[in-house]
């Protein structure tokens, strides 16, 4: 689990990382199985989960390409498959810092990728005026280098905060900088906006609605000044808003074909778009405007996810994220005197609530961003209590005898 966290940052890794997954996952089963104890840890998410994918599945022999979304819906089980595995193992173990080990491995691996995002930015050239050169993510691009940020960073300040050893939270720290330059040299104004929504949501947390709007008013002031340097050379490519007009132009078509499809939607996937309408392909509109092309995709997860199963799908989709921030983000929180597991929790849902904020202009759950998310939502239910395994066989010396208990394995 250790390993997986911090490889989960390196995307040409994600194939390794799933069938590692698949065949420990098929081992806890044969491990459950021959101690006779069942594997089923119930969570607040189960339900909406379980409504998701069941109703993907329905909606597949409704779609374009019906093979296409069967693919793309087992993989949307597999990964969730890595969410009750994590339970599962982390219900089970008796390393009470595992929690924690997991988190610290998850910022490893993000200073790891911040270090080579910022060496390659500054090797090609890269500068703060303008963002014609952008930092990359290895082997893949600014988009998920970004997206990374966006779940890492929190989670570093959580660590950092919670730090008591002073080399400890000095690496900390360190990998705090490193992901916050990363995410700033990846020029990815979703990235951006997902940490301004941590920001608001963090200042809600702690200081109430005062708070919460003094920082809009800073972030308002950040904006205006960018928009106010543009005008002076700087930054000019990150204010155009060329990319807004073509995923607004997008996300008309697609809403047009979500109120023709509504229920089943045309195919889950990131792709039926594309197989729907082919003649938006990139080799049919070489010969417009760049401003005048129809991005072959949505770019926003929740719009995908609406057209390619319809309005259901969107309801159970965001009933997940309801369901474990519910547990996650306690509002209000002084921050004072309460458990570690506590805290942790807060920063995951932090790194969530980002999560879903980029995912509003992107298509990024997927692959190993996807293992993350049900990586921390695991870890996260879990510091707070809020999953249960079903029963648990422990043994008794003094009886001679396993004895089937309800509820957590103790430690």
């Amino acid at each position: 689990m250790v390993a997986l966290a911090c490889s989960s940052f390196f995307p040409l890794l994600f194939r390794y990382q799933e069938h590692t997954v698949i065949i420990l996952i098929v081992l806890c089963l044969v491990v459950c199985a021959v101690e006779k104890t069942s594997p089923w840890v119930r969570t607040p998410l189960d339900l909406p989960l379980w409504i998701f994918m069941v109703w993907v599945l329905c909606t597949v022999p409704f779609a374009t390409d019906p093979a296409y979304s069967f693919a793309e819906w087992k993989k949307f089980v597999a990964q969730a498959g890595v969410f009750y595995w994590s339970l599962l193992v982390l219900r089970r173990c008796r390393n009470e810092r595992l929690p924690q080990q997991v988190l610290q491995a998850l910022v490893v691996g993000a200073a790891l990728l911040a270090c080579y995002a910022l060496a390659e930015f500054i090797q090609r050239g890269g500068t703060w005026r303008d963002r014609y050169i952008r930092a990359h993510a290895y082997g893949s691009d600014y988009n998920w280098l970004s997206t990374y940020m966006v779940v890492a960073i929190p989670v570093a300040g959580t660590l950092f905060a919670m730090g008591r050893v002073a080399w400890i939270r000095a690496a900390q720290g360190l990998a705090l900088v490193l992901a916050g330059a990363a995410q700033l040299f990846s020029y990815t104004r979703g990235g951006w906006l997902g940490h301004a929504a941590q920001g608001v949501t963090l200042a809600l947390m702690i200081g109430g609605r005062r708070l919460a709007f003094g920082v809009l008013g800073v972030l308002a002031m950040i904006g205006a000044a960018l928009v106010v340097a543009s005008q002076s050379g700087i930054q000019t490519d990150t204010v155009d808003a060329k990319t807004v007009d073509t995923r607004l132009m997008v996300w008309t078509i697609g809403l047009r074909e979500v109120a023709a499809h509504p229920v089943v939607g045309i195919g889950f996937g990131n792709n039926s778009f594309i197989k729907k309408f082919p003649e938006y392909s990139v080799e049919k509109q070489d010969h417009l405007p760049e401003r005048e092309r129809i991005i072959p995709a949505m770019h926003n997860t929740f719009l995908m996810v609406t057209l390619g199963s319809g309005i259901p799908a969107l309801l159970s989709f965001v009933w997940i994220f309801v369901a474990l921030l519910r547990r996650l983000i306690p509002i209000p929180w002084s921050g004072r005197g309460g458990h570690a597991g506590t805290a942790i929790a807060a920063g995951i849902g932090l790194a969530v609530i980002g999560l879903a904020v980029r995912n509003l202009f992107d298509y990024m759950f997927m692959g190993s961003l996807a293992h993350l998310f049900w990586l921390l939502a695991a870890v996260g239910l879990t510091v707070t209590g809020a999953g249960t395994a079903t029963s648990v066989r422990t043994y008794r010396p003094e009886q001679g005898q396993h004895v089937v208990t309800e509820g957590q394995p103790s430690a």
